[in-house]
């Protein structure tokens, strides 16, 4: 399956199926991937998140179940993320219509997170908040695979995400030896990065979205995105142009994460060392992931250019250090 499949929607369909379904009324298009995220609104005074995920191929559906699932398992114990509304009709939050998936989510609290503001990235409090949500998160998948494990196993594993791109990475020996341990592999989120959070300063934490990358993998592996987000413009500055971002200091970023993350009753220490090869395995899907999509897109696709910029940072970044060691 290609990285980039989008599959073309009937619009009009949608906006009555939102309509009989929640009683609302879907505007802007905010995205159009293998989702379409539509803005949409009731009364004029409540905003809400419609995501229709075309399913021609039936694959789609049990993992939009455990998902559901999950959001409002969290949302019950308090963890600030976007749950879904069930349908007026069918009292199911999800809603299957010939070849569609329908789901209706509540609109993120808090503050929009402007990426080049670098604010979520230097403000400690903000940091510190994405450690400590990062550490309810886990502890609460873990309480949720132990109460409904056949619904957890649903979760797709790590390598078979984006097409199967890290399928075949290399794994330390010592991260293999974990897998089964469920204090440090189990359902994580899989891509937090400022674009899919709001700040919520009422209870200094992010209010969390976009769970598409939802995944069994290592909680580790969780606390390497946004880790990664911050070695990557260190080291290669603004990945819209490349200009030097001199706020990113990922050694500071990480230990205010671990200062919130560790903060938590019942959070082990995290292991430094395993951290740091999470973060390598996130910069290898980064790598993998963008090389192949350039393969893919058409130059006026708005990722090429996104895409590009990766590979190029990375081309440069293979270049001096061969020629460090020649």
């Amino acid at each position: 399956m290609p990285l980039f499949e989008t599959i073309s929607i009937d619009t009009e369909r949608v906006r009555q199926l939102a309509r009989d379904h929640w009683g609302v009324e879907i505007g802007e298009c905010l995205k159009s991937a293998q989702n379409h995220t539509f803005i949409a609104n009731k009364n004029d005074s409540e905003r809400f998140i419609l995501r229709v995920t075309p399913d021609p191929n039936n694959k789609r559906l049990d993992g939009t179940e455990l998902e559901v699932a999950l959001l409002d398992y969290l949302h019950k114990n308090q963890l600030p993320v976007c749950r879904t509304i069930p349908s007026s009709i069918t009292s199911n939050s999800v809603v299957r219509f010939e070849s569609l998936i329908l789901c209706l989510f509540t609109y993120a609290t808090g503050e929009p997170v402007v990426y080049t503001d670098w604010i979520w990235m230097t403000n400690k409090d903000i940091v510190v908040g994405l450690g400590r949500w990062f550490a309810r998160l886990h502890k609460l998948t873990r309480r949720f695979v132990q109460e409904q494990p056949e619904l957890a196993a649903r979760a797709r594993h790590w390598t078979t995400l984006h097409d199967g791109v890290l399928a075949n990475v290399e794994v330390d020996e010592r991260d293999k030896a974990t897998v089964m341990d469920p204090t440090h592999f189990g359902i994580i989120h899989g891509d937090v990065n400022p674009s899919n959070y709001y700040w919520d300063p009422a209870v200094m934490m992010p209010c969390m979205f976009d769970w598409d990358q939802l995944q069994q993998s290592w909680f580790l592996y969780d606390l390497s995105a946004p880790i990664w987000g911050v070695v990557s413009l260190e080291r290669g500055g603004s990945p819209i142009d490349r200009s030097p971002v001199p706020q990113a200091n990922s050694q500071l970023y990480t230990a205010w994460l671990l200062e919130g993350y560790e903060s938590e009753e019942g959070i082990k220490a995290v292991d430094r060392d395993a951290l740091q090869r999470m973060v390598m395995i996130r910069r290898e899907l980064y790598r993998r992931f963008c090389r192949l999509a350039l393969l893919e897109l058409p130059a006026e696709h708005p990722m090429a250019k996104f895409c590009k910029s990766v590979t190029d940072f990375f081309d440069k970044e293979e270049k001096e250090s061969l020629a460090q060691t020649q």
